[in-house]
C-alpha cells in the first residue's frame, strides 16, 4: 500500500505500525471505522444531502442496468436504454452540480479545516484530508460525464460498423467508471464524512453553515 495515497491513508503517527484510515476500510464498502450515526441524528445539512444521494443511487442504478443491456444488445438503443441514458446524463448536468456546490461552499470548508486540526490527514507538504478527495471526484465524474457523452454522439455518427463498435465500447467503460465512482462516493461521504462531520462541527457552528 502507498502510504503517501491520500485516498489510502490520512492518518499517519511517528510510528512504524500502519494505520488503517477510516476513509479507506479494508474493503471498499466494508463498515466504515468511524463510529457510525443514525440518519435521525444527523444534522437537517447532512440528511438534505444524504437524500439527494439516495436519488442519485436510483439514477446510477437504472444508468448501469441500461449499460448492460446495450452491451448485451450488440450496442443497439432502445426506449429503455436511451430514457435511463438521458436520466443520467440529465441528473449529471441539473442536479450534481447544485448538490456539488452545497457540499463544497457550506460544508466542506469547517469540516477539511476540522479535519486537518485533528490530524485525519495525509503526510506531505500539503496535506490532503478526505474533503480533497471528494472533491476531486466532483470534477472526475463531470469529466466522465462529458467524455462518455461525446464519444456515444461521436459512435452514433460512424458509419464504419468496427469503428462505431470500438467508440461505443469507450463510452460504455466511461459509464461503468461513473457508476463506480459515484457509489463509493456517495458511500464514503454518507458513512464517514459524514459521521466525522457530526463528531467535529459543533452544533453551532452547523447552524451558522
Amino acid at each position: 500500500m502507498n502510504i503517501d495515497d491520500p485516498i489510502k491513508r490520512f492518518v499517519e503517527k511517528d510510528t512504524d505500525v500502519e494505520e488503517m484510515s477510516p476513509m479507506d476500510p479494508p474493503e471498499a464498502f466494508a463498515p466504515s471505522t468511524v463510529e457510525p450515526v443514525a440518519y435521525e441524528d444527523m444534522h437537517p445539512i447532512l440528511q438534505k444531502l444524504m437524500d439527494e444521494h439516495k436519488v442519485f443511487v436510483k439514477v446510477l442504478d437504472n444508468f448501469e442496468s441500461a449499460l448492460t443491456e446495450w452491451k448485451q444488445n450488440k450496442w443497439i438503443f432502445n426506449d429503455n436504454i436511451n430514457k435511463n441514458f438521458k436520466e443520467l446524463f440529465s441528473f449529471l448536468d441539473n442536479n450534481t452540480p447544485e448538490h456539488n456546490k452545497k457540499e463544497e461552499k457550506q460544508l466542506f470548508p469547517l469540516l477539511h479545516k476540522k479535519l486537518l486540526e485533528t490530524g485525519e490527514h495525509s503526510t506531505g507538504d500539503i496535506p490532503k484530508t478526505g474533503v480533497d478527495i471528494m472533491e476531486a471526484e466532483h470534477i472526475q465524474v463531470a469529466q466522465l460525464g462529458a467524455l462518455c457523452l461525446n464519444f456515444l454522439g461521436l459512435g452514433s455518427r460512424m458509419q464504419d460498423k468496427t469503428s462505431r463498435e470500438l467508440t461505443f465500447e469507450y463510452a460504455y467503460s466511461q459509464g461503468k467508471e461513473i457508476v463506480e465512482i459515484m457509489r463509493l462516493h456517495i458511500y464514503r461521504e454518507d458513512e464517514t464524512l459524514f459521521p466525522l462531520a457530526m463528531k467535529l462541527i459543533s452544533k453551532d457552528e452547523f447552524e451558522n453553515l
